[in-house]
């Protein structure tokens, strides 16, 4: 996997990748914090922080990878993964992707960063919220929580999703 440093800065950094299966997941690492994770829909499991790789819980089938890397305010983080069977990797990378989401016939886009999300899923999860007579689906607990904050601002319909 390839880390990417979306945002950095003196107390907080957004880091993320893109999974084989086309997903983006991301996380919001706060300087003092222990750590910040998050799934894909495709099962595998991401987390960064000074002892990342050490809060992953191993599970049959699925290998741990690691990168390592400094934050802006000089603290040395991990970023780890679990990548499991369900990811075909590069090689069948556009073939999965049209595999993996023609299973899923009833997509919801996230309003805060415009990620398909199987609303079962995120239901299931607690990753939706109900406002004014219409659920809203969320990739990842950063972006519920960034809708809560400012929902107003996620359903203008000037606001371009961006990840």
């Amino acid at each position: 996997m390839e880390l990417t440093l979306l945002e950095s800065g003196p107390e907080a950094l957004r880091a993320g990748y893109t999974c084989p299966c086309g997903c983006t997941p991301s996380v919001e690492f706060a300087r003092g914090a222990e750590l910040a994770e998050e799934g894909c829909c495709c099962g595998n499991h991401f987390a960064v922080g000074p002892r990342a790789a050490a809060s992953l819980t191993p599970t049959p089938g699925f290998e741990p990878e690691l990168k390592t890397f400094d934050a802006p305010w000089g603290e040395h983080l991990e970023a780890a993964w679990l990548v499991g069977p369900s990811v075909h990797g590069p090689e069948s990378g556009a073939d999965h992707h049209a595999d993996h989401h023609a299973d899923h016939a009833h997509v919801a886009i996230d309003p805060v960063c415009g990620m398909t999300v199987e609303p079962e899923a995120a239901r299931a999860r607690g990753l939706f919220v109900a406002r004014g007579g219409t659920d809203y689906f969320f990739c990842g607990k950063g972006c519920k929580l960034e809708f809560g904050d400012d929902p107003e601002r996620f359903l203008d319909p000037a606001y371009v999703p961006s990840m």
